[in-house]
């Protein structure tokens, strides 16, 4: 048991921070971001001992973008409000994100002996994107979330890592609870 929380403690330790996270953002509260800085710091370790750079990565853009949704959540002059964007915004965001995965996957391929570059540059891409449609409290932002945790989930599987991918099974759940619960919001 003792070797079992050594060797698995700290991502015990981020999910429980992550779950913190993604359930302050469902009722917007803006403690949400600091939980997901803290998880996001975690994971940073986490991902590099794995070898999941682009994951890695990402959780410094997600400490990053913990800050500026901790400040846009925290401005009584913006009260945000659930909306949607707009359809150009929209492709722009896809295309973005696509387009981040093809150059940063190959970066990732030519410069290390990384898992998966493309797949995991993509899913970066969206991540990013998806992140700061929460930050401006965009309800797309949980669209982006479905997709980018049914492909996470089948990575963290394939690289043995089957704490965070049950912890993206509930982001999932979460995904589809924020996305109706901000669609009530719309109404």
């Amino acid at each position: 048991m003792i070797e079992f929380i050594q060797a698995h403690g700290l991502e015990y330790v981020g999910i429980i921070t992550a779950l913190l996270g993604i359930f302050y953002s469902t009722k917007q509260h803006k403690i949400a971001w600091i939980w997901n800085f803290i998880a996001s710091f975690i994971y940073c370790i986490l991902f590099y001992q794995v070898g999941l750079y682009s994951d890695m990565e990402l959780q410094g853009v997600f400490m990053a973008m913990a800050i500026y949704g901790f400040v846009q959540w925290n401005q009584p002059s913006k009260m945000l409000e659930v909306s949607e964007s707009s359809s150009p915004n929209l492709i722009i965001g896809i295309g973005g994100s696509i387009l981040f995965g093809i150059v940063s996957g190959y970066f990732h391929h030519e410069i290390s002996n990384v898992s998966l570059p493309y797949l995991d540059a993509t899913l970066t891409g969206f991540s990013i994107w998806g992140t700061y449609l929460a930050a401006k409290m965009k309800i797309e932002n949980w669209l982006v979330w479905i997709f980018v945790n049914i492909n996470y989930i089948g990575i963290y599987l394939y690289k043995g890592m089957n704490g965070t991918a049950i912890l993206y099974v509930i982001f999932l759940i979460f995904a589809f609870k924020g996305f109706y619960v901000w669609k009530k919001k719309l109404s």
